[in-house]
């Protein structure tokens, strides 16, 4: 599995476990993210999610877009305790 597919499955089962009130899974998956080899792809996205031609570079991938600029899933893994 590549480094990009990894990270979005990591947002998608973060989105999963919150919208089921599995606080402490989400935690653990911004956890077990953060503590991967490959996170400098996720740190990456979360930043190319807010440049102007965010559009493109996730084209194809509106769903991923919207979960990257979703307020709660980026508080949920940016603002990490």
């Amino acid at each position: 599995m590549d480094a990009y597919a990894t990270a979005r499955h990591s947002l998608e089962l973060w989105r999963i476990a919150m919208d089921k009130g599995q606080l402490d899974k989400a935690r653990e998956i911004v956890q077990v993210s953060w503590n991967r080899p490959l996170v400098d792809v996720l740190v990456a996205m979360f930043h190319q999610s807010e440049h102007p031609a965010a559009g493109a570079l996730f084209a194809g991938e509106d769903d991923v877009l919207a979960l990257l600029r979703d307020p709660e899933l980026r508080e949920g893994f940016l603002k990490r305790s």
